[in-house]
């Protein structure tokens, strides 16, 4: 059991949060959320003891039971798949895990020094995933990974026996993995044992029963205020005056609910265009995108998937004309304006002031320019800083304003999410979902592809097909292999009712191990090898299931 009572926490003179009190049981998946720095990291911190705290008492956290993928983390071993291993982890548990989030054979002899930032945050997760910690301290971590590896990300934690703590703005990771979701709001922690949609629910029901506590006793005190004007200096009801100013003194006063602050997002009405919005035909660049062919039509809203380094991104620039295509066309309807957001934020000029980039794009004034950025809750001294020393979170929104005043009926969205609370994420889900005009749109925000779009296609190696969001992704055809033989005992004892139990999960994960490989393959040879593997190992999975009926 972990407690934590009262805790208080400063910068300097600033309150970052004060009397945080919260238990979290044994095995607990606990999500921790609220706006970008409402204090998420910081309580973490606490909690980690790397950081001090000025009141309160925090109990049930050992240093020596708590895993923490480190932000910076230090590497000694030559090999990725040699700094995974030690005395307590096995070869094969260290490979499902790293083929999980994403890493292909070839990266697990690669130094772990030399991957980039996003893939070392990687490594750092797959080290505190293989260390089973007693508690699981994650801060936002489905950044950086794929949809697939998001996937694999909460089956893991679903089934893992331990606590979990997980700062994060992932929705569907919310609604999915946790049973309890702590709300830092106004220097405050509010608790509520719920998944990410009843959470809103019963936020907004809790504001809806203060705000009428608070208007009822208003009304109370106004009454009582009322009657002791009126009656203090009478002398026959002085008495009774002096009792309701006495109550009055005695009330604990209900602080009034802040206003539920909310992103207003609103994009225009989108023009008239042509009903082939998009043509791409036979698309080849340099090796990354191989005779890739779509069509989008006008009002589609469409999500584009794939694991990462695939080449989505580089599909919308050649899409925009950022970049341009080895072979094959790119054809644009007639009337159709194009708005794009790219995930790295190019669009934007590094030396320029927000405010300088609605002034210099759109011919707005300053207050003009202000209004607009105040939509997407950018105020005073952000939008006269550079964009260069904006964070991530800031760039988006500021992008985001400009793509709204282009008018644009096509847009092309390059991870719109990133780096946005939970607020601006339900913001650009509503304004993308009231959209009357086309989408093109790359995300890993699960919760928006299903808000949003009618149509994936999943980007892959191969030809990529196009699917509803409903139907299973194909996997390469198999050739078919005959079951291995499993021995059949004549009467199964409890024990080896658990032995069959612990080969059914072994082969499972197995399976989805193939999977992962299948996912990053692309030599005909090794696709048709994984693919017999995967109809055996299937065929082995039936095999095992039908001995467990018996």
């Amino acid at each position: 059991m972990i407690q934590l009572d009262k805790v208080t926490k400063f910068y300097g003179e600033r309150l970052i949060f004060s009397d945080v009190s919260f238990k979290i049981a044994d095995g607990e998946k606990v999500g921790i959320v609220g706006r970008n720095g409402a204090g998420k990291s910081t309580l973490i911190r606490v909690m980690l003891g790397a950081e001090e705290f000025e009141g309160g008492t925090i109990n049930g956290l050992r240093k020596e039971d708590i895993g923490y993928a480190e932000q910076i983390p230090q590497f000694e071993k030559p090999t990725l798949l040699a700094e995974m291993l030690s005395a307590d982890v096995e070869e094969f548990q260290a490979r499902k895990i790293l083929f999980g989030l994403g890493f292909t054979e070839p990266e697990l002899a690669k130094n772990p020094n030399e991957f980039s930032g996003g893939e070392t945050a990687k490594i750092a997760l797959a080290k505190s995933l293989l260390d089973e910690p007693r508690v699981l301290i994650l801060d936002e971590p489905t950044n950086h990974l794929d949809i697939y590896a998001i996937d694999f990300l909460e089956d893991f934690l679903k089934n893992y026996r331990y606590t979990v703590i997980a700062v994060t703005h992932d929705r569907h990771f919310l609604q999915n993995c946790v049973d309890k979701i702590i709300d830092m709001e106004n220097c405050r922690a509010t608790v509520y044992s719920a998944n990410y949609e009843k959470f809103v629910q019963l936020k907004r029901e809790r504001r809806e029963f203060e705000l009428k506590a608070y208007e009822k006793q208003q009304e109370e005190i106004a009454r009582l205020e009322d009657f002791v004007r009126r009656n203090k200096v009478r002398a026959s009801t002085a008495k009774r005056a002096r009792s309701r100013q006495i109550k009055l003194d005695k009330m604990e006063r209900l602080e009034k609910p802040p206003s539920e602050e909310t992103v207003k997002l609103r994009l225009s009405d989108a023009s008239e265009s042509a009903n082939r919005v998009l043509i791409l035909d036979k698309i080849n660049f340099k090796g990354i995108i191989k005779n890739f062919s779509a069509e989008i039509r006008k009002g589609e809203k469409v999500g584009l998937i794939g694991r990462n380094g695939i080449g989505k991104s580089t599909l919308l620039k050649i899409i925009v004309g950022d970049l341009r295509a080895d072979s094959g066309s790119v054809k644009i309807g007639n009337r159709v304006k194009v708005g794009y957001l790219s995930q790295g934020h190019e669009e934007l000029s590094e030396n320029s002031t927000a405010i300088e980039e609605l002034i210099n794009n759109f011919g707005l004034n300053i207050e003009q320019a202000r209004s607009e950025l105040a939509r997407l809750d950018l105020f005073a001294q952000v939008v006269e800083k550079p964009i260069a020393d904006m964070s991530g979170g800031e760039k988006t929104r500021v992008a985001l304003a400009k793509l709204i005043l282009t008018g644009a009926n096509f847009l092309i969205l390059d991870e719109p999410t990133n780096h946005l609370d939970l607020p601006a994420r339900e913001a650009i889900e509503s304004a993308l979902r009231s959209f009357d005009g086309t989408l093109l749109i790359v995300t890993h925000d699960r919760y928006l592809l299903d808000a949003v779009t009618s149509r994936v296609i999943e980007f892959e190696d191969r030809p990529a097909p196009v699917r509803a969001k409903s139907e299973k992704v194909s996997k390469p055809p198999a050739k078919s292999k005959p079951a291995p033989k499993v021995s059949r005992p004549p009467e199964k004892t409890e024990q080896q009712l658990e032995k069959l139990e612990a080969q059914i999960k072994m082969a499972e994960m197995e399976l989805k191990m193939l999977e992962r490989e299948i996912n990053s393959a692309s030599e005909p040879a090794r696709l048709a090898e994984l693919a017999a593997a995967h109809e055996a190992k299937l065929a082995e999975i039936d095999a095992l299931y039908e001995l467990l009926a018996e």
